[in-house]
C-alpha cells in the first residue's frame, strides 16, 4: 500500500568507524546550521561454514530491534523534516519484510508529461538520512541544474529514498543503524528474495516514472559514502540507469569488513561509472577506490566507461593519493575525516556534466 503526503515548503582495513561518527555529526551540525552474479538462483542456505555466506554474499541484513523502540520513528521524522525544507513530497511504501519505507521526491513545478525532466536518484550516507542532501548543494540546483543537455530546459527531479535501521558489518557502535544492505547482493528482479533495499529503490523510481514526468533516457544514480556503495551496486545492475556517479566508496562487493566478499559484477554493463574520492579519505578510500576502478576496467565494464577523479581539500583534481592519509595513524584519521565529511560542492558542475553527457542511447 502506498500513500503520498505533501510537505510544506568508503583497500586495506575496515572503514574507520570514527570517521563515520564524525560524518554523521558533521552532517547533522551543518544541516542544523544551514541482474546479479548467480541470476536466477534464489538466496542459498549457508554454504561457507561459520561465515554463513549465500549465493549472493552475506545473508540479508536484518532490521535491528531498536527500530521497535523509537529509532525508526526518529529517522522517519528526519525524512519528513528534510523533505519539508526542500518543498518535496514524502512517498510511503511497505517492503516485503513489512518494513515501512519512505522516499522524498522533489520536482520543479514545470515537470510534466509535456516536459519530462532527468531523474537523479541520490542515496544518503550511513547513520544519517536524507538531511545529508542539504549540505551537498544539489537541492538548490533542482530548478536550474542542467542534466538535460538543453540549457533552455533546466531542472531535474531529485529522488531521495531512505535506508533502514539494520545490522551492519561495521565496528561497534556502527554495527547497527540507518544504512544500506549492499552486503547481500541479490539484484535478480525475478527472485522472491530480491534485496529489499533494491526493491524499495525500484519501487520509488517506478512510482515517479509512472507520473510521466521523467525523461526515460536520463535516469541517473548517485550517493555519498555508504550511500555511494549502494548507488554503485544499484547503478551497475539496474536496467534503465543511464549513468552512475558517486562520492567516496571503496567497493560494495568486497568491503574489508565483509565476511562474504565477491568479485565485482555488472548487468547494466554498457553504461558509464564515475567515482570521486578525496586524496585523504576514510578507510583508505583513495587508494582502495583506485583499485576498485581498476577492477571495473578488468572485465566488468569497458575501460572507456570507467572514470574517476581524486580531489584535494580544495576540491582541485590531483593525480595521486596523499601518503599521509593512509593507514590508521592519528594524523591519517584526522586528515581523512576532515575531507570525507564534506561533499565536494565545487565539483557539482563537473558531476552534472558527466551525467548529462551520458544519457541512454
Amino acid at each position: 500500500m502506498e500513500t503520498v503526503r505533501k510537505c510544506a515548503g568508503k583497500g586495506q582495513l575496515a572503514r574507520c568507524w570514527l570517521g563515520r561518527v564524525v560524518l554523521a555529526i558533521a552532517l547533522l551540525l551543518q544541516v542544523c546550521s544551514g541482474a546479479a552474479a548467480g541470476a536466477g538462483v534464489d538466496a542459498a542456505p549457508p554454504s561457507n561454514g561459520s561465515q554463513a555466506c549465500t549465493a549472493y554474499g552475506d545473508p540479508p541484513r536484518p532490521t535491528v530491534a531498536s527500530s521497535e523502540d523509537g529509532t525508526l520513528n526518529a529517522m522517519l521524522d528526519t525524512v519528513l523534516n528534510a523533505c519539508a525544507i526542500m518543498a518535496g513530497e514524502v512517498l510511503d511504501w511497505t517492503d516485503a519484510n513489512g518494513t515501512p519505507r519512505q522516499a522524498c521526491l522533489v520536482a520543479p513545478r514545470w515537470a510534466s508529461t509535456a516536459r519530462p525532466l532527468p531523474l537523479l536518484v541520490w542515496l544518503h550516507p550511513t547513520l544519517v538520512a536524507q538531511d545529508a542532501i542539504l549540505v551537498t548543494g544539489l537541492p538548490q540546483l533542482v530548478r536550474s541544474g542542467n542534466l538535460s543537455g538543453n540549457p533552455l530546459h533546466p531542472g531535474f527531479i531529485l529522488l531521495l529514498p531512505a535506508a533502514r535501521d539494520i545490522e551492519q558489518f561495521l565496528p561497534a557502535p556502527l554495527n547497527a543503524g540507518i544504512g544500506w544492505d549492499h552486503w547481500y547482493r541479490n539484484l535478480d528482479r525475478s527472485s522472491p528474495d530480491l534485496n529489499v533495499d533494491v526493491a524499495a529503490i525500484d519501487h520509488f523510481v517506478q512510482v515517479t516514472e509512472q507520473r510521466g514526468i521523467v525523461d526515460p533516457k536520463r535516469v541517473y544514480v548517485s550517493g555519498w559514502s555508504e550511500g555511494a556503495d549502494m548507488a554503485t551496486l544499484y547503478g551497475l545492475n539496474t536496467p534503465g540507469v543511464a549513468a552512475t556517479a558517486v562520492y567516496s566508496t571503496i567497493t560494495p562487493f568486497a568491503d574489508p569488513a565483509d565476511p562474504c566478499p565477491g568479485p565485482a559484477f555488472a548487468s547494466n554493463s554498457t553504461r558509464p561509472y564515475y567515482l570521486m574520492v578525496r586524496e585523504c579519505d576514510t578507510g583508505d578510500a583513495c587508494p582502495a577506490g583506485q583499485e576498485f576502478l581498476d577492477q571495473l576496467r578488468s572485465g566488468v565494464l569497458a575501460p572507456e566507461l570507467v572514470h574517476g577523479v581524486i580531489l584535494n581539500s580544495g576540491t582541485r583534481p590531483v593525480t595521486v593519493c596523499n601518503r599521509l592519509c593512509t593507514g590508521n595513524s592519528p594524523l591519517a584519521q584526522v586528515l581523512s575525516q576532515q575531507q570525507h565529511t564534506h561533499w565536494p560542492l565545487q565539483w557539482n558542475n563537473e558531476l552534472f556534466a558527466f551525467l548529462r553527457d551520458n544519457p541512454e542511447p
